[in-house]
């Protein structure tokens, strides 16, 4: 059996990707609340971390020396002008981490020294601040990993445990050093040692999962961050091939052990169990496997794993109960819950077994069995009130799954006296209905009552119900009550930091730890729909902007780019939509009518099929 790291990479490389954190500088609240954000030094800073992302995107610019220590230079001087400012800290964290890429690239030595000596500085003169705990742990990754300094990584790991015990990353620390005294007998601090030896074992929590033929992926929760690896066993006869994923310095309780038979798609069998006394191993048994890709989300921490099989076979879909949308009242949005989906009929066909207890994804009826009708209230959206041209040419989508953004326990964004989840629900619903009734497509709903849903279990619907489109609708939110418009992202590294805000927003995350994603989002993204879901996005959003634009002077915010955890790993061109700003009073008001959302539904609805057209047209040319 041949054990690797979660990605293909070398072991620098890989420290890269998963030690070396683009640890945003301002918090999430500090960008939400505007509060620093607003000063001079705080502007500098943030264009200064602009021009870090353009050296992590672009391949020329970070090829030149000069650039990243000009980079570098621009953080040095906010740090000068205050050295025992707000921002002193972050900016020596980026300086450090700065020095530390640069070290990938070049291989100057003095590029390591220089990065520890601006870690130092964290841990040393601002020993209060959040991030102290991890310029002590990644100064113990350079020593161990780059420095060949042993002795010195199981100093500062010590230090990090003794004096950050509730540091974000403690676990990782113990279970560095419990790993170096395994294999070398380094010795454990006292705090480690007798009754507290158990201290900083990661719970492994119960694995859900979704499987077709083609595809599955797996989500494996803990009870905090831990390190992982992988191994693909070779086939044997008779046996489907085994993915084993180790966590280091983990335990899991003995009523998860059990093996689970699943049988559905690729995927045969899932299997937790105690590998020993520190380490808990799933084995995951497929059919067959043409490549996958693990990763890493936190707030809370889990592993992703995505799994492909061999392309070319031809799926049975599963059946799903008919969905017909209720007409929606206008006193809804003022309820504090949607009202509830009608129930199916008792002939209807079974419903498929969602991973979730709380989850429900219905699929609209079959529209070839239909006549083409109008929209509800008359409009119709196509001329010809018949099939659209990419379904007359038997090209391009077909099936659409529409994803109303946060629910249940997460609300969402919340302003005067509205929220998130039941809009985003209302307008899902609203345009499922016209792009049913209207442009006959299929339409999956990723939920359609009050529930919670994880961000990556609506892309793993998605993709074993193999849609064709994915659009997931926000509304947004800013701590500046005149901000207003539209706009619309597709999955990419952020471009800005406005867009890094409106990414931690809708991930329910911090900014530290979207910076973080995007130093892997370039190996996780290489096969996905980067280029189509840009042209669906210019298509909803011109929709959307014209369409709002002409009848209610609503900004047109444009196309950008960003992070969002419920579009990594979508197969399939894939949106996020900000429909309105639910912090503008303006547009919140209209957030409350039923035309207006209808007019959102209906402007969105008309965007997916002009960029289905547009795609069948240039399929026919080929």
């Amino acid at each position: 059996m041949t054990r690797f790291f979660s990605f293909p990479l070398s072991l620098s490389l890989l420290f890269l990707l998963l030690c070396q954190m683009a640890a945003a500088p301002l918090s999430a609240q500090d960008l939400l609340t505007g509060g620093a954000s607003s000063s001079p030094a705080a502007q500098n800073y943030l264009t200064a971390k602009d021009y870090y992302f353009l050296l992590v995107r672009d391949e020329k610019t970070q090829s030149e020396r000069q650039n990243w220590l000009k980079g570098i230079k621009d953080f040095r001087e906010i740090y000068q002008k205050d050295p025992k400012g707000e921002l002193a800290p972050n900016c020596l964290f980026m300086m450090a981490k700065m020095y530390y890429r640069m070290f990938m690239h070049f291989k100057d030595k003095t590029d390591l020294d220089n990065s520890l000596a601006n870690y130092r500085e964290i841990w040393t003169g601002f020993p209060e601040n959040t991030l102290a705990d991890d310029a002590l742990f990644w100064s113990g990754e350079i020593l161990l990993k780059d420095k060949r300094d042993r002795a010195g990584a199981v100093k500062l790991y010590t230090t990090q445990v003794d004096r950050f015990p509730e540091g974000d990353k403690y676990v990782e620390a113990v279970s560095r050093l419990r790993e170096l005294d395994a294999k070398f007998g380094t010795g454990l601090p006292a705090a480690l040692q007798g009754k507290n030896a158990a201290a900083g074992l990661v719970k492994v929590l119960p694995v859900k999962y979704w499987s077709s033929d083609e595809y599955t992926r797996i989500v494996i929760r803990s009870s905090g961050p831990v390190r992982y690896s992988s191994a693909l066993a070779d086939a044997q006869e008779n046996k489907p091939r085994r993915l084993d994923i180790d966590f280091v310095q983990s335990t899991i309780e003995p009523q998860y052990t059990a093996p689970v038979a699943i049988r559905d798609g690729l995927l045969q069998q899932i299997h937790s169990s105690q590998y020993n006394p520190t380490t808990v191993r799933v084995a995951i048994a497929i059919d067959e496997i043409s490549s996958y890709k693990i990763f890493s989300l936190n707030d809370p921490f889990r592993v992703i794993v995505d799994i492909h099989g061999p392309q070319g076979i031809i799926a049975t879909p599963k059946t799903l109960p008919e969905f017909r949308p209720e007409r929606i009242d206008p006193a809804v949005l003022a309820q504090k819950e949607p009202p509830p989906s009608p129930k199916p009929e008792p002939d209807t066909r079974e419903a498929v077994a969602s991973a979730s207890a709380e989850s429900e994804v219905v699929i609209l009826e079959d529209q070839k069995k239909r006549k083409p009708a109008t929209a509800a209230g008359g409009t119709d959206f196509r001329a010809t009130g018949g099939l659209s041209l990419a379904q007359q040419l038997g090209l391009g989508v077909r099936r659409i799954v529409i994803d109303p953004g946060h629910g249940g326990k997460d609300p969402g964004a919340m302003a005067h006296g509205l929220k998130e989840k039941d809009i985003t629900l209302l307008v899902a619903k609203k345009t499922a209905e016209i792009l049913q009734e209207t442009y006959n497509y299929e339409v999956i709903l990723t939920r359609t009552k009050d529930v919670t849903l994880p961000l990556e279990e609506r892309t793993a619907l998605a993709n074993t119900h193999k849609a064709d489109l994915f659009i997931s609708i926000h509304v947004n939110s800013h701590p500046r009550p005149s901000t207003s418009g539209v706009e619309t992202f597709f999955l990419n590294l952020a471009t800005n930091n406005e867009a890094m805000r409106v990414a931690a927003l809708e991930n329910a995350t911090s900014s530290h730890n979207i910076s973080e994603l995007q130093d892997i989002l370039t190996d996780l993204m290489q096969n996905s729909k980067i280029q189509e879901s840009s042209i669906l996005a210019e298509y909803v959003q011109k929709k959307l902007s014209m369409g709002l634009g002409g009848r209610y002077a609503t900004k047109d915010l444009g196309v950008k780019q960003a992070p969002f955890y419920v579009l990594i790993g979508a197969e399939m061109p894939a949106i996020l939509a900000e429909i309105s700003f639910i912090s503008n009073k303006t547009e919140a008001e209209r957030l409350r009518q039923e035309t207006y959302l209808g007019e959102v539904a209906g402007h969105i609805a008309a965007g997916v099929a002009g960029y289905a057209d547009h795609q069948a047209t240039a399929a026919a040319r080929l």
